[in-house]
């Protein structure tokens, strides 16, 4: 994809502040399942600022999985501080969430670019040569890698700006001298077990609502699903240092339904572009079969995605 600056993910944009180190505070001893939750808590939440802090630099310099991945570091700090936040006291944990919400939306725009560009690419690329009816990939390419200009813009702003550096300050002070309360110092094995399951049911009164839901509203259900599968998949993460072999049942058991709805998800946003597109190439006297047809085709992968969802989630784990 085309920078604001012209260079191509990858290759090395204009020099840029470099991002700053780690925090500076003592590494905190291993956890154990016998300690306290909030040194397993910390372990965590050292870790992934870190990846943040190793990302920054590739997202400045426009690498093509920089975004995605410095995204991910954001959205496992926002998770764990929203999973294990009765260890702390509300404030500053509830304001840092909320910054965490608005850089990994930030970031989203940008990446839901890439994602789409190379969804549809890929559609295009499966298609017989004469079911593709006009400029189709040269118009994904035109509209996707403008969303993704203006979105990456938007990143550069972000990063470079002060609430940007106030968000990094708020979460060092945090791992440096985490505000616990009482809970923190309960055992990390059973109060994280307890959080987990805290997760767990969420996610399950979500999938109970969607069943009773249709149309545009199942789908929307079936999206906070996915949200719901991924915050307890990352809480399960912070849980497996001290409780390896049920913590990775249970990542791997929400990754897997997180997976699968996210496909669902991917085929609902892709007809939201498809429909854009085909509007704009019928406004500029291009065909548009090809649009319809790749729409009818990822109504299809999203049925197919909620059969796979409803057979996976029949064995999903009832514990912790």
């Amino acid at each position: 994809m085309v920078t604001q600056a012209g260079t191509t993910p990858g290759e090395p944009g204009p020099d840029t502040e470099p991002a700053r180190g780690a925090p500076a505070g003592r590494e905190p001893e291993p956890p154990t399942a016998d300690g306290p939750v909030g040194a397993l808590l910390v372990q965590y939440l050292r870790g992934q600022y870190r990846e943040l802090l190793h990302h920054e630099p590739r997202v400045r310099r426009n690498d093509a999985d920089g975004v995605h991945k410095m995204r991910v570091a954001t959205r496992r700090l926002r998770s764990a501080l929203s999973s294990y936040r009765s260890t702390m006291q509300p404030e500053p944990a509830r304001s840092l969430r909320g910054e965490l919400r608005w850089l990994a939306g930030v970031l989203g725009e940008a990446r839901d670019a890439q994602v789409m560009r190379h969804r549809l690419k890929e559609l295009i690329a499966g298609e017989p040569e004469d079911l593709v009816m006009g400029p189709v990939s040269a118009r994904v390419d035109e509209e996707l890698l403008h969303d993704y200009r203006q979105a990456y813009g938007l990143v550069i702003e972000a990063l470079d700006s002060e609430r940007y550096f106030r968000l990094l300050d708020g979460v060092e002070a945090l791992v440096d001298g985490p505000p616990w309360n009482g809970t923190a110092e309960e055992p990390a094995g059973t109060a994280a077990a307890a959080m987990i399951r805290h997760d767990r049911k969420r996610l399950h009164r979500r999938v109970r609502m969607a069943r009773r839901l249709g149309g545009e509203e199942h789908a929307e259900a079936l999206h906070e699903a996915r949200k719901d599968a991924k915050k307890l998949r990352y809480a399960a993460e912070v849980w497996e240092a001290v409780q390896p072999v049920e913590a990775k049942a249970m990542v791997e058991a929400a990754e897997h339904i997180q997976k699968i709805l996210g496909e669902h998800q991917d085929s609902v946003v892709t007809r939201q572009y498809l429909r854009r597109m085909g509007a704009s190439a019928s406004a500029a006297g291009e065909n548009g079969f090809t649009y319809g047809r790749l729409h009818a085709l990822e109504q299809a992968n999203a049925a197919a995605a909620r059969e796979r969802f409803a057979h996976a989630w029949k064995g999903f784990p009832s514990s912790p």
